[in-house]
């Protein structure tokens, strides 16, 4: 193998190859360049100069005395030694800046040649082509030639890579195809007058992949100069219309601008169709806010019940007009249900809306008994069945009188009807349902109260009546095959605590809504807003309205403050279209005065001919759930050959589900009832199952 020349590829480098000289690994001849070989006469005017001012040096040595006319040229030599130096030094500097010129032309030859296999016609630089980078320059192309985008953007980040080092500058690179043509130019970057947040911003979502094209710029400032908004734009897609997608990036934005100046903290609105958000500040929920005593909403269809963001207050639209009629409330144990169902009733009774409910537990609504538009509250399972049928009575009795009188449902006056702890009162109707007594079970049957809850969840909007349904969490067998279509009609939702991943589908409609509420701040929940939309928001305290003593004394000044200025002025009036549910009214308050003047409330058998013993421990479990909840190792209660509640361990869950739909058709738990023996107990799709302590794990001794 043949040593190569340094000097000659140095002069090769230099002054280009011969014209028509050959490649020395290939043999085939080298393809003409389009930047011309680089030729310099410095070099001459350099030796005139130097010969100027050492022409006397060189005349005493080199030349005898007897020479005049060489002695006559020398010296008119010499006289022009200053011009000549001058004259050197221009061409030299001259030279210098032609060939940062041609080092440039050629760089830009090679770079094109390399990203784009062209070999340019005729690469162009500015003069003077700049010392530090590159000024401008055009770069002719062949006829027709043909370049990729991606190799377009390959050369631009070749020449910004190499001709941009200084970090003065900023490229802009043109292929302008109908003309063959590349434009290069520069401009001075601008400082950088961005504010930390602003770059952070920028930066993360310029080299993410969350927006195609991000911008961000301020869109907003306060008095003292601190950016308090910022509108970003990017390029559509089909992502960035969808809501979850756009919670992950108000997570990821807020994150990124971190914890503001002012204490607010940052929201987001989305424009998905215009390609823009805007962030802004907003002010941050307060962490507990007492029930106002003025009336908040002077609509007296609209019940307040919690504050959102910016101070916004939010209610339950319980007008005739409504899309949200119905209102559903999903919280655990000592998470705020009770105090948002006594604040939403409080107000009811303020505007003078009637209300009635029921109690499965005895221990949530029991305060509002007696209290100002409160109809009745019911605590025992076969009177709960009875309240739902005679609801269903008056349900159509006011339907059949809209259709006779010919007046608008509007003018129809509200009622509202609570059920509270929807699950344990379903469980309690289930095992009346099997229970040992045939006339028992006949009645159940013929009252069928989840019948009736369906057509009333699904018929009562147009009736005037209004349904308050608490939960402890969110379930498809709330509203299974029993119940129809009943969960679309709860369009306004409250949500209190950490819900789970298929909690918040249930309730949301989306797996991430309602997963990460703070709990440590009592009352904080994730509501329906205006719009529809779910909201962070913070519930309103209303303390226990209970006048007994025991109660009222526990309570500070202000909340009993609370408690008068709540009390409306004149109570409410009921209006009632069925006999059935003035009926079970008078009955219900008569029980219920006797139950105060006795100190205990005789048995239902003086309305059902059939006793219900309020010992047993259906009235003491502090939970239940749908069966296709349970999960193995989780405690629940299975009745025994004497009908006696046992709790036992659960060790295998098998869910049945509809291979179309994906609904649940059955339920198969397993029990381990001693050694090697284990019992199967199949539960149908809206069957519950009782729990002694919420989510009890037993332990063997």
């Amino acid at each position: 193998m043949a040593q190569r020349d340094p000097l000659k590829d140095f002069l090769v480098e230099l002054f280009g190859p011969a014209p028509g000289a050959r490649n020395g690994r290939t043999g085939q001849p080298t393809p003409e360049p389009a930047v011309d070989p680089y030729r310099t006469f410095a070099p001459v005017a350099v030796a005139a100069a130097a010969l100027a001012f050492y022409a006397p040096q060189l005349a005493d040595t080199a030349i005898t005395d007897t020479v005049d006319q060489a002695r006559q040229i020398i010296t008119t030599v010499h006289g022009y030694r200053w011009p000549l130096g001058a004259l050197a030094s221009g061409w030299s500097a001259l030279d210098l800046v032609r060939w940062r010129g041609h080092r440039q032309r050629l760089a830009l030859e090679a770079q094109l040649r390399q990203t784009t296999r062209h070999l340019p016609v005729k690469v162009t630089v500015a003069f003077p082509p700049g010392i530090g980078a590159l000024r401008s320059a055009k770069i002719r192309l062949p006829r027709g030639a043909i370049i990729r985008p991606k190799e377009m953007d390959e050369f631009t980040t070749a020449v910004r890579g190499v001709a941009g080092r200084t970090g003065t500058y900023t490229y802009s690179v043109r292929h302008h195809a109908h003309r063959d043509l590349i434009l290069i130019t520069r401009k001075p970057i601008e400082p950088d007058t961005r504010s930390p947040r602003h770059k952070a911003l920028q930066t993360a979502l310029a080299a993410g992949t969350i927006f195609k094209e991000p911008n961000v710029t301020v869109h907003s400032c306060n008095d003292d100069g601190i950016e308090t908004g910022y509108k970003i734009t990017f390029t559509p897609s089909l992502n960035s219309g969808a809501r979850g997608f756009q919670a992950k990036v108000d997570e990821a934005l807020a994150a990124l601008a971190g914890d503001h100046e002012s204490g607010r903290t940052w929201a987001t609105e989305w424009t998905p169709s215009e390609g823009y958000l805007m962030m802004y500040l907003r002010a941050p929920l307060p962490t507990r806010v007492d029930h106002p005593l003025a009336l908040v909403d002077e609509n007296l269809r609209h019940l307040p019940y919690a504050t959102g963001a910016a101070n916004l207050s939010l209610y339950w639209d319980v007008s005739t007009k409504s899309n949200k009629p119905h209102c559903l409330i999903v919280g655990p144990t000592g998470g705020g249900k009770t105090s948002v169902i006594r604040t939403l009733l409080t107000e009811a009774s303020r505007r003078g809306i009637p209300f009635l409910g029921v109690d499965p537990k005895m221990i949530e609504l029991d305060g509002l008994e007696g209290y100002p538009g409160c109809a009745a509250i019911v605590y025992d399972a076969v009177r709960s069945a009875m309240l739902v049928r005679a609801l269903h009575a008056e349900m159509m009795a006011r339907n059949h009188y809209v259709h006779v009188k010919k007046i608008e449902p509007s003018q129809l006056p509200l009622l509202i009807a609570v059920l509270d702890e929807f699950f344990i009162l379903s469980g309690k109707w289930q095992r009346l349902a099997k229970d040992e007594d045939e006339e028992i079970r006949a009645q159940v049957k013929q009252l069928d109260p989840l019948g009736a809850w369906a057509d009333l969840a699904v018929l009562a909007r147009s009736a005037g009546i209004r349904l308050l349904l608490g939960v402890q969490r969110p379930d498809a067998s709330l509203f299974g095959s029993s119940s129809g279509n009943a969960r679309d009609n709860f369009g306004t939702r409250i949500s209190l605590g950490n819900l789970s991943q298929d909690g918040a589908l249930m309730m949301w409609g989306d797996a991430h809504v309602g997963r990460e509420v703070d709990t440590s701040i009592p009352g904080r929940g994730v509501v329906t807003a205006l719009d529809g939309s779910p909201v962070d928001a913070q519930m309103w305290w209303t303390p226990n309205v209970d006048p007994h003593p025991n109660k009222w004394n526990q309570l500070s000044a202000g909340e009993k403050a609370i408690v008068h200025g709540l009390a409306p002025i004149e109570s409410p009036t009921f209006e009632f279209f069925s006999t059935e549910l003035r009926e079970f009214v008078e009955a219900e308050r008569a029980l219920a005065k006797r139950a105060r003047e006795f100190g205990d409330a005789p048995e239902p058998s003086v309305l059902t001919d059939f006793p219900t013993d309020h010992d047993t421990v259906d009235d003491e479990v502090a939970d239940a759930i749908p069966a296709s909840a349970v999960t193995e190792g989780m405690a629940i209660l299975l009745d025994e050959d004497n009908g006696h509640p046992v709790p036992v361990t659960v060790d295998t869950v098998t869910v049945v589900r509809d291979k179309d739909t994906g609904d649940v058709v059955e339920t198969v738990l397993s029990i381990n009832a001693g050694g090697r023996v284990k019992t199967t107990v199949h539960f149908d799709a809206t069957e519950v199952v009782m729990l002694p302590e919420p989510d009890t794990v037993l332990t063997t001794a």
